[in-house]
C-alpha cells in the first residue's frame, strides 16, 4: 500500500500533526489511554474496554484454526451463506463479497442487513434453505433486524425437512449475550466468540469479519498476516511521517478543526466502491457526535470539472482495477484545482485486512483532535426506542396513521410542505454549511437502485451540496449516529413503501414490512426530536416509477 499527498494535504497534514505530538498521540494511543479523548470518570472507565481492536489480527491467528476447520466443513456442506447481522456485523462482510467476489467450490455469500420483506424475500428466491448456512452475526445478540431474519430462517429450514434445522445456524458473538443462549438452546451448529473489547464498527479483523471471509474462500492467514505486517508501520515507533494510519487522521482531523471542511468525500472504482459502505459507518458513528462530526461522503456520482464547494476534501483509494482510470482522472482534476487529495493506493487485494486497521487507527487519531470519544454511540438508542413504541401499538392492533401517511414533516419547520412545491420547499431548508441525506427504507432492486441514483445525482447537481445516501434500516448502525449528533447540519428525506410482498415474521405480531416502516418512522421521530429539518414520503408502488416521478419533482 502507498500513500501520495497533493500540497494541500501536505500542508494539512503537518497541522494535525502538530496536535498529535502535542497530545503524544502514539504512544498514549497504543498504551490505551483514555485521556487522549475525555477527562471525565465515565469516558476513563468506558474507553479502554472498546480498544481490543488495535492487534486483534494476532488474536484472529491465534484461533484462526478453529475458522479453518468450520470453513472447510462449511464448503462441503453448504452451496449458499447468509450473514445476518446489522453495522459493523455486516459491512465487512459485505465488502469481502463485493470485492472478492465468489470463490470456485466455495458456498455463494449473502448479505442480509435489512428488515424490507421485498429485501429478505429476493434473498430467499436465491437460496435452497436446506444448503444453506445461515450466521446470526451480533455483539449484543438482540439486535431486531438479524433476530427476526433468524425467526423466519429457522421456519424456511424447517419447512425444508432438516430435522435438526440448528445445525444450518452459526453464530458470531460476545461472551455472555443472549445469543449465546439462543444458539445452545437451537442446537447451532458452532458459536464463535469475539473478545468483548471490540466495538462492532471495528471488528473487522476479528471473527465478525474473518469468519464469513474464510467460509467464501478467501485466504485470511495471508490478509492478516498482511494486516499484520503493514501494522508494523503504523505502531508507536514508526515515523509519523510514513505512518499511513495517523497521517490519515491528521488530514481528517486538521480538515474539520482548523479549515472548516467536514466532508470527507471518499474517490474509489466501482470494483472496491463497497469499502467506502464501511468506512462510512466507520467515521459517521464515531465522529459524529457532541454537536461535531465528520461527514463521509461515498458512492456519488463523479462529474468532470464538478464545482465542489469548500467544505469538501478528497481520499482517493486507488487499485488496478478497470474503472481506475476514471476516477484517477477526476482526482487529477480536483488536486489541479486546488482541493486537498490523500491518495492510498491498493497493490493488492489482500492489503484490505491492512486498510480496514489504517482506517480503524485514523478515525481514533481524528477523534483525539477533536477531543471526542469514537468509540460510543450515544443518540442510537432514541431511534430504537420510537421504534419499539410504534410495533407495541401494532401488537395491540392499531397502526398509527403516521406509518403510511403520504407526507409527514418536522415540527419545527417553519411552513407546511406540499408535493407539488416540494423541491423548493425542501431547498429552502438548506443553510451555509448542510449537507443532504436522502435515506429510503426500499429494496434496491436494479431499477429502483438507478432511479434513487438518478435522484442523487439531481439533488447534487441542483445544489451542489454533499448528498449522503443509505438504505434503512442499514443507516441507522452507521451514519444515524451522525444526523442526531452532529451540530444539525443536515436536511433529510425518508422514503419508505408498502411492500411488493409481505412476510410474517414467526413468535410476533407484525410482518417486515410493519417493522420496516415502524423503523423509518421511528427514526423520523428521533430525528425530528432533536431539532433536525427532516421530510419523510410513503411512495406507491411500483416504487421505482415513483421515485422517477419524485426526481421530476427535484
Amino acid at each position: 500500500m502507498k500513500m501520495t499527498l497533493n500540497p494541500m494535504a501536505e500542508g494539512i497534514i503537518r497541522e494535525g500533526n502538530i496536535k498529535l505530538e502535542q497530545l503524544n498521540f502514539n504512544k498514549k494511543f497504543w498504551e490505551k489511554d483514555p485521556t487522549l479523548w475525555k477527562q471525565d470518570p465515565e469516558h476513563m472507565d468506558f474507553i479502554p474496554k472498546f480498544l481490543g481492536w488495535q492487534k486483534v489480527y494476532d488474536w484472529t491467528l491465534e484461533h484462526i484454526q478453529e475458522v479453518l476447520t468450520f470453513a472447510e466443513e462449511a464448503k462441503n456442506d453448504y452451496k449458499y451463506f447468509v450473514v445476518m447481522g446489522m453495522g459493523g456485523s455486516s459491512l465487512a462482510p459485505e465488502v469481502f463479497r463485493s470485492l472478492f467476489g465468489k470463490q470456485a467450490d466455495y458456498p455463494e455469500m449473502f448479505v442480509l442487513d435489512t428488515t424490507n420483506p421485498d429485501w429478505v424475500g429476493a434473498v430467499r428466491g436465491k437460496i435452497n434453505p436446506a444448503e444453506t448456512l445461515f450466521i446470526f452475526a451480533s455483539k449484543s445478540g438482540g439486535t431486531v433486524e438479524p433476530s427476526s431474519q433468524f425467526a423466519y430462517f429457522y421456519e424456511e429450514v424447517k419447512k425444508a425437512g432438516i430435522k435438526n434445522p440448528g445445525r444450518n445456524f452459526i453464530a458470531i458473538t460476545d461472551q455472555g449475550t443472549g445469543l449465546q443462549t439462543l444458539a445452545k438452546k437451537h442446537k447451532f451448529r458452532h458459536v464463535f466468540t469475539n473478545p468483548s473489547d471490540i466495538g462492532g464498527r471495528f471488528s473487522a479483523l476479528s471473527f465478525f469479519g474473518i469468519v464469513p471471509a474464510a467460509i467464501m474462500g478467501i485466504d485470511v492467514v495471508k490478509l492478516l498476516n498482511k494486516a499484520k505486517e503493514m501494522a508494523e508501520t503504523f505502531g508507536p515507533n514508526a515515523p509519523l511521517k510514513n505512518n499511513m494510519a495517523v497521517s490519515l487522521g491528521a488530514y481528517m482531523g486538521a480538515c474539520y478543526a482548523n479549515h472548516n471542511q467536514d466532508k470527507l468525500t471518499i474517490l474509489a472504482p466501482k470494483e472496491i466502491a463497497t469499502f467506502g459502505l464501511w468506512a462510512e459507518q466507520l467515521v459517521a458513528e464515531s465522529t459524529g457526535k457532541e454537536g461535531k462530526g465528520i461527514v463521509p461522503v461515498v458512492g456519488e456520482m463523479l462529474h468532470r470539472n464538478f464545482d465542489y464547494r469548500e467544505d469538501r476534501y478528497f481520499v482517493y483509494l486507488s487499485a488496478d482495477t478497470d474503472d481506475n482510470k476514471r476516477v484517477e482522472t477526476i482526482a487529477t482534476d480536483l488536486s489541479e484545482r486546488g482541493f486537498a487529495l490523500f491518495t492510498l493506493e491498493m497493490e493488492d487485494l489482500y492489503e484490505l485486512g491492512a486498510m480496514y486497521l489504517l482506517w480503524e487507527i485514523a478515525t481514533a487519531a481524528a477523534g483525539a483532535i477533536l477531543a471526542i470519544d469514537p468509540f460510543d454511540q450515544p443518540n442510537v438508542q432514541e431511534a430504537k426506542t420510537l421504534t419499539k413504541n410504534v410495533l407495541a401499538q401494532l401488537e395491540k392492533g392499531n397502526i398509527p396513521a403516521e406509518v403510511t401517511a403520504p407526507i409527514l414533516v418536522s415540527k419545527d419547520l417553519v411552513h407546511d410542505v406540499k408535493l407539488d412545491t416540494l423541491a423548493q420547499d425542501f431547498y429552502s431548508l438548506l443553510e451555509s454549511h448542510d449537507y443532504i441525506a436522502i435515506l429510503p427504507y426500499l429494496w434496491p432492486s436494479e431499477e429502483t437502485d438507478k432511479a434513487l441514483a438518478t435522484l442523487r445525482d439531481t439533488i447534487l447537481c441542483r445544489t451542489k451540496r454533499a448528498v449522503l445516501f443509505g438504505y434503512g434500516p442499514r443507516y441507522l448502525h452507521s451514519s444515524g449516529q451522525l444526523h442526531k449528533g452532529d451540530g444539525n447540519n443536515g436536511v433529510f428525506l425518508i422514503l419508505s413503501a408498502d411492500p411488493e410482498k409481505d412476510i410474517t415474521i414467526p413468535g410476533q405480531h407484525y410482518t417486515f414490512g410493519q417493522l420496516c416502516n415502524a423503523q423509518a418512522l421511528g427514526d423520523f421521530q428521533a430525528l425530528e426530536n432533536k431539532g433536525r429539518r427532516v421530510i419523510k414520503l410513503h411512495l406507491k408502488q411500483p416504487v421505482a416509477e415513483a421515485v422517477k416521478k419524485l426526481t421530476e419533482l427535484f
